[in-house]
């Protein structure tokens, strides 16, 4: 179904939030989660159970369709509470919002581990660089014990630095806001660089913004230490089973040429891939809910789903 056929479907209470997440306003899949979850709430609040049921089916379906396309947590956190919807036997309304509630419940005790093990990951550090906005690095840092200086590369292909600075700096860390295309001239400075996932494969492939990939070749060709903190829902299991990511690109005429002449934008190609793969063998660790692990630990940590062939 088309999106705006999918947005005519929803209570006017859902309107903005949807927007925000089609025409890439809000970032972060944990926050997309929340809020597409929100939406199902809405929506059973509304109609009855025959109707919410299948609007919800629509729209989660949208979402696992297109978001889903880069997180493949978007596919399996909206599949999880559809379950657990399913499995309820409470009036509809309720049974939404208990299955939206209890996978939160699940979700932030694994992000208490995982922001423990940080913690501890960044107790003797002084000065790190983060990368491509994470609402899962953003409160790493904010929650660190000691006061940091922070370098954040804007990656510009989403403004995706520029969300990470209000929460930080009103941590009490120093933030330095710097051009991504001038990481290489502050990276012997910093002690780590901390990234998030869009998704990662059970060979430790992790999968984010643009830039992400060069920061990481980088930071091995300096020695620098590179971790991607992600929870284990974010692992696409499908790549065993020979099921790979398509590609992904977008058009950056209005990020790149929003000042040009028109006839000249016009005469001029802006499509690039939007998200790439950062290789294993240039991250130095996942923190995830089950510990600091390597990248050759990872495969035995991902639930193993049962795949058609």
């Amino acid at each position: 179904m088309e999106k705006n056929e999918v947005r005519e479907l929803l209570p006017k209470s859902c309107l903005k939030a949807f927007d925000d997440i089609v025409e890439g306003r809000s970032l972060g899949a944990s926050n997309h989660i929340k809020m597409i979850s929100a939406m199902y709430v809405d929506i059973a609040a509304e109609n009855d159970e025959a109707i919410a049921s299948e609007k919800i089916r629509i729209v989660g379906d949208f979402f696992k369709e297109t978001r889903g396309k880069s997180s493949y947590a978007i596919v399996l956190a909206l599949a999880k509470i559809e379950a657990k919807i399913e499995a309820g036997s409470t009036a509809y309304e309720m049974r939404v919002k208990a299955a939206r509630d209890a996978y939160f419940n699940e979700a932030e005790e694994d992000l208490k581990k995982l922001l423990t093990y940080t913690q501890r990951l960044m107790a003797k550090m002084s000065c790190i660089m983060i990368f491509d906005y994470s609402s899962t690095v953003e409160k790493a840092v904010c929650q660190a014990d000691q006061k940091l200086v922070v370098y954040i590369p804007e990656s510009r292909v989403i403004n995706g630095g520029y969300p990470f600075v209000r929460g930080i700096v009103e941590s009490g860390h120093t933030v330095h806001f710097i051009p991504d295309a001038s990481m290489l001239s502050v990276l012997d400075k910093v002690d780590a660089v901390f990234i998030g996932a869009e998704t990662f494969y059970p060979d430790g492939t992790a999968f984010n913004t643009i830039g992400s990939d060069i920061l990481a070749e980088l930071c091995m060709l300096r020695h620098v230490p590179y971790y991607v903190l992600t929870p284990l829902i974010k692992g696409d299991i499908r790549a065993r089973y020979g099921i790979y990511k398509e590609v992904l690109t977008k058009d950056l005429k209005n990020e790149l040429a929003a000042q040009w002449p028109e006839e000249l934008k016009e005469r001029v190609a802006f499509e690039s891939i939007e998200l790439v793969g950062v290789r294993p063998e240039c991250i130095t660790a996942y923190v995830c809910e089950k510990g600091i692990l390597k990248t050759s630990d990872l495969f035995s940590m991902i639930c193993k789903e049962e795949m058609p062939c």
